[in-house]
């Protein structure tokens, strides 16, 4: 997960872009040699959507008359706004002023100016940097400067997406999603593909009951042009998904829950959390960070799509998410929820009584001691009142506000006594 992220991070990542290009290429080259790799061509129409503007940069920088740089794009890649178009010539500070982005707020960091990046239609062109760097550059009272930007924006590109279909025994898929873009940024995307892909080298090698699917892709951009591009059918067996954003910024996990609030996929998240991690945030839909399931979850679609991620961090959107923020161990920890997750997508059951009645519990080994473990006793007690065979383990659990797997090791060992039968859930 490491060299994923220390390889690519200060690439020029958006969403068209050669830079782009090389991280989910290296990923399919290296990793996940069985994903494919969609590709959409810059300018393309999928839904209301536009797919954007190729753009490669060569050489970009702001400099004063006698040359001195102030800033320069192969400095770090966030010093250049996204998608600048070509420009060269001497700039008076008045008209320069226009085209800088700094934040006071925050003297020794580069901001993200991004927003033309969303923008097909943008032709501007503007320069990122510390407010500390700005204040220097004003300091000798020069009025005029130098600027050259030597890029393309154009349709002559592909942006590419990375799928990859992990089938089950069954159709009903659950699919999971990062974002590729943003440069010189290491959390805000980066970070989670990075996670997400060893998660998937692990599902490939092992048998499972469900299908689940892998979406890495720009922003917002890969989801539209991946429902656009995969028949209905596909899109119906979708029934769930979980899109991963901020992981490894120090701060406490979280979910936002999916736009319906109820759904499988939020029960499953929901009972992970509220008995595996600790601390942690929940937040109501697109209220932790939003992100692509605008698209999944959103109008025409409707696919239940949960939230996970770190919480809210001060370097957001500045050059200082970077590897000197990055937690490691919560990468480790993120991938242990999402394995916790997917074992309770596979393991669900709904176990069927066959018997009438309070078991006797000491006959089976089963007592709880109500001086010792009161909840436990109680629980065991709820748990088999709750079993009328129409309620999975993850129903049972959800109700009562148990840890799932409580409630499927009670009912595994009613199972293996003979006292139970395992029937699939519906999804």
């Amino acid at each position: 997960m490491i060299e994923i992220i220390k390889k690519h991070y200060m690439l020029n990542r958006t969403a068209v872009n050669p830079d782009t290009d090389k991280l989910v290429e290296y990923i399919k080259r290296e990793e996940l040699s069985k994903s494919t790799l969609r590709e959409y061509k810059s300018g393309t129409e999928c839904f209301t959507w536009i797919i954007p503007k190729a753009w490669r940069v060569r050489e970009a920088y702001l400099s004063r008359l006698n040359g001195e740089k102030i800033v320069d794009f192969k400095d770090h890649p966030l010093h250049l706004w996204t998608h600048s178009v070509p420009f060269e010539g001497e700039v008076s500070l008045e008209e320069l002023k226009k085209h800088l982005y700094f934040d006071p707020a925050h003297p020794d960091w580069i901001p993200y100016h991004y927003r033309n990046g969303y923008n097909y239609f943008a032709q501007d062109w503007g320069f990122s940097m510390s407010y500390n760097q700005y204040l220097n550059m004003i300091s000798s009272g020069e009025t005029k400067f130098y600027v050259r930007i030597d890029a393309d924006l154009d349709n002559n590109g592909t942006m590419k997406v990375l799928d990859y279909h992990v089938k089950g025994k069954h159709p009903e898929t659950i699919f999971f999603a990062a974002h590729t873009c943003h440069p010189g940024i290491v959390t805000d995307g980066l970070s989670c593909v990075a996670v997400l892909t060893e998660l998937f080298k692990r599902l490939e090698a092992q048998p499972l009951r469900y299908s689940y699917r892998l979406i890495l892709g720009p922003e917002y951009f890969a989801a539209i042009a991946f429902l656009s591009s995969i028949d209905e059918e596909e899109i119906k067996t979708m029934k769930g998904g979980i899109f991963l954003d901020m992981i490894g910024n120090n701060k406490p996990f979280g979910y936002q829950t999916s736009f319906q609030g109820n759904s499988f996929i939020d029960i499953v998240v929901k009972n992970v959390f509220q008995h595996h991690v600790k601390p942690h945030v929940s937040r109501p839909y697109r209220k932790l960070w939003g992100n692509d399931e605008m698209v999944y979850n959103g109008p025409g679609f409707n696919i239940p799509t949960v939230g996970i991620g770190c919480d809210r961090h001060e370097e957001y959107h500045f050059d200082a998410d970077n590897m000197e923020l990055l937690n490691y161990s919560q990468l480790e920890e993120c991938l242990k929820i999402l394995e916790m997750i997917i074992n309770i997508i596979e393991t669900n059951y709904v176990p069927v009584r066959k018997y009438r009645g309070p078991l006797y519990l000491s006959r089976y080994n089963l007592y709880i001691d109500p001086k010792i473990d009161q909840a436990g006793y109680d629980a065991i007690e709820y748990i088999q009142i709750l079993m009328n065979g129409k309620k999975s383990c993850l129903e049972i659990a959800d109700e009562l506000g148990l840890d799932y797997f409580f409630v499927k090791e009670f009912c595994d060992k009613l199972a293996q006594k003979g006292l139970i039968e395992k029937h699939d859930p519906n999804f």
